[in-house]
């Protein structure tokens, strides 16, 4: 008989190749919809399978506040843009499975195991230039497993920023696989996350100044090979021109920009900002068709109002400050952070898109464990003269 250990060690790395390598999500795309259906409802039975088996030890209760009231204010808000009452069931049912189940699965992942989920799921992306294309989207864009780029970015970005705490003789190969890897989805996001990510790392050492010189190096290797493409990458063209000083070019880069995504829907935020226009109001068949707000934020608000946002705002701002308090220590924790609370700013996708639910579950956890580890231990001891206890 099965070892019970190795059994939920299993169950626990199918659940991690499920979500965080958005296998259900792929399949739908390259294969069908019964197979991607199956993937589906496999990954949240084995989350149940795996609290069952391995018990409950804890919660992320601002994760669930946020859910419960995301989906109870958005549903009564307006009931113009919801899905069918059963669709809409499932997906809440989902969305709790994933964070009150899903908590004890990234409980016992460690920082090794996120890595190696990420460099393979961020590896995925060569599989896309070279094996597969990607046939919702186009223009030399890349995104492996995860059908956009920008969420190709994010996975990059998480593993870049894992690499940090990697042993010393893979770091740096580590940093340069996540960079071309992620310089290949040519997300903005992506780029923008990477440089802070740097500046915060020469907080660390002096040394680590030099990745921003092979990144520039790498890119600039980039600009050169998509001279000689017989169709040129579009953005990285821009981004060239952007290097070079060649400003009406460069401009291109600001068109489809989310900030004017984002304007499409402010009128409507005005309108109703205490609670909200109704859930899948701000999606791309609500309020200002054809496109979502692509931002988690406004979404939020949007559907369902100003306290829900300002819980996840709050939350979010706790996770920097505590990620902050333990820089040294796990730098990886603000790195992610901040790369994550940055990538939510163009996306609208959150409470359905699973692995971005795990990996904050996941940093909720790493600053858990770290402040209890630095909390002052209890000795407690007998005086059996005076009949006390001492503290």
């Amino acid at each position: 008989m099965m070892d019970k250990n190795i059994l939920l060690t299993l169950i626990r790395y199918s659940i991690l190749a499920l979500i965080l390598w958005f296998l259900p999500g792929f399949t739908l795309v390259y294969l069908n919809g019964s197979i991607s259906s199956l993937l589906s409802y496999l990954s949240y039975g084995l989350i149940l399978l795996y609290v069952i088996l391995n018990g409950k030890t804890g919660n992320n209760f601002p994760m669930l506040l946020l859910g419960l009231l995301y989906f109870t204010i958005s549903s009564l808000a307006n009931q113009t843009f919801m899905p069918e009452t059963k669709e809409f069931i499932i997906i809440v049912i989902k969305y709790f499975i994933v964070i009150w189940g899903g908590y004890e699965v990234m409980r016992k992942t460690t920082s090794k195991e996120m890595w190696v989920f990420m460099l393979i799921g961020a590896i995925s992306i060569l599989g896309n230039m070279f094996l597969f294309n990607n046939p919702l989207k186009d223009g030399g864009r890349y995104s492996g497993f995860y059908l956009d780029p920008n969420n190709g970015g994010l996975i990059c970005i998480m593993g870049f920023a894992l690499t940090f705490v990697m042993p010393k003789k893979i770091q740096l190969l580590g940093k340069i696989i996540f960079t071309m890897l992620g310089l290949f989805t040519f997300s903005r996001t992506f780029i923008v996350s990477w440089l802070i990510m740097n500046l915060l790392s020469i907080k660390l050492s002096l040394k680590n100044a030099k990745m921003l010189g092979l990144g520039f190096a790498l890119l600039s290797t980039l600009l050169v090979y998509n001279e000689f493409l017989p169709k040129k990458n579009q953005r990285l063209e821009n981004l060239g021109a952007m290097i070079s000083g060649n400003e009406e070019k460069a401009k291109e880069l600001n068109k489809d920009s989310r900030l004017e995504t984002w304007a499409r829907y402010y009128d409507f935020l005005l309108d109703k900002p205490i609670f909200g226009n109704g859930y899948a109001a701000f999606g791309g068949n609500g309020v200002a068709p054809p496109v979502g707000v692509h931002n988690t934020y406004l979404l939020i608000w949007g559907e369902a109002g100003i306290i829900p946002l300002l819980i996840f705002l709050m939350y979010l701002a706790s996770l920097i400050r505590k990620g902050y308090a333990i820089f040294k220590k796990t730098p990886q924790v603000l790195m992610m952070t901040l790369a994550l609370s940055l990538f939510l700013l163009t996306n609208h996708n959150f409470f359905t898109t699973d692995y971005s639910i795990m990996i904050l579950l996941w940093l909720h956890i790493q600053i858990y464990q770290e402040n209890k580890k630095s909390e002052p231990k209890k000795v407690v001891s007998h005086d059996k003269k005076h009949r006390s206890y001492v503290v």
